[in-house]
């Protein structure tokens, strides 16, 4: 679907190239890929990098999630088509291959949906080179080029969001903001980072410094400015207008036809920034509740 909407872009030549490039990438490139990738070496890979996902809650272990990678790698291999369609099937077999897992199904579920994911995006380096040509051939209305611009812009939004909440963290008052804080940065580092991996692979070079223009769009420089005479309140008021921002940068990114692999990255992302906006938010209705 993502390959025939970028082909529509293009005219009727495009169409026919996206809706070959839609296919490979979101059958062939998926269904059989999953199934030629290590387990062993999948699991290893989440294993050292799960802490820095953005569902990741803290003080859970690998044990909670290993389960939930595994179901979707294995779901990856077993079921055609995309992960709308293969979720509900899914979702009914994690009471079974949870395990010891602690997880609810809507906590397991992006684990297994980022597992899904990067099988799609294993194969678009290596099976995927007929893709990428087909990509290339495909490429002449810009929209390679669209697509970039639109990673720069959610990796902008990343760091200068990572920005704003190690400056909240130093106002901060109570300790458990402080450290929600700081993991808020750090989920928004890792999410930049993930977003420059795709920008190399499709032949750009993120910029990895954030912008004061960014950092305006999604409303940090009010923060830092302001920050000195804020109590915990106010900072979490703050948060919740910066998350706001971030939340319709992220919409406006999934406007766009982005290809299969990257617009299941940044959905998983925007979910990311829609459970953070909703915990600053609840913890902002807290605070104005007992100050009232």
């Amino acid at each position: 679907m993502a390959g025939a909407a970028a082909g529509a872009v293009g005219g009727p030549i495009g169409v026919a190239i996206g809706g070959v490039v839609g296919a490979v990438v979101g059958g062939l490139a998926g269904k059989a890929a999953a199934e030629s990738i290590n387990p062993t070496s999948e699991e290893d890979y989440w294993r050292k990098n799960y802490t820095s996902e953005p569902y990741y809650e803290k003080g859970r272990s690998f044990d909670d999630y290993g389960p939930a990678y595994r179901l979707g790698l294995t779901g990856r291999s077993q079921h055609e088509g995309d992960w709308e369609t293969a979720q509900p099937a899914l979702a009914s077999e994690w009471e079974i291959a949870r395990g010891g897992s602690s997880l609810s199904w809507p906590q397991a579920e992006p684990a297994s949906r980022a597992a899904w994911s990067r099988a799609d995006s294993i194969d678009a380096k290596g099976a995927g080179a007929a893709v990428g040509a087909m990509q290339s051939a495909g490429n002449n209305s810009g929209d390679n080029e669209d697509v970039i611009d639109a990673l720069d812009d959610l990796a902008e939004c990343c760091k200068d969001g990572e920005y704003g909440f190690r400056a909240c963290a130093e106002q901060a008052v109570r300790a458990d903001l402080k450290s929600l804080f700081l993991q808020r940065a750090d989920d928004c580092r890792g999410a930049a980072q993930e977003l420059y991996q795709q920008i190399r692979n499709l032949g750009g070079e993120p910029d990895d410094g954030g912008s004061a223009s960014g950092a305006l769009h999604r409303g940090w420089v009010a923060v830092k400015a302001k920050l000195s005479t804020y109590d915990d309140k106010a900072v979490l008021e703050e948060c919740e207008r910066g998350e706001d921002n971030a939340m319709a940068r992220y919409r406006k990114a999934l406007k766009q036809p982005l290809p299969a692999g990257i617009k299941l990255i940044v959905e998983r992302q925007a979910r990311g920034v829609e459970r953070n906006h909703d915990q600053v938010k609840m913890l902002r209705d807290q605070f104005r509740a007992a100050s009232s």
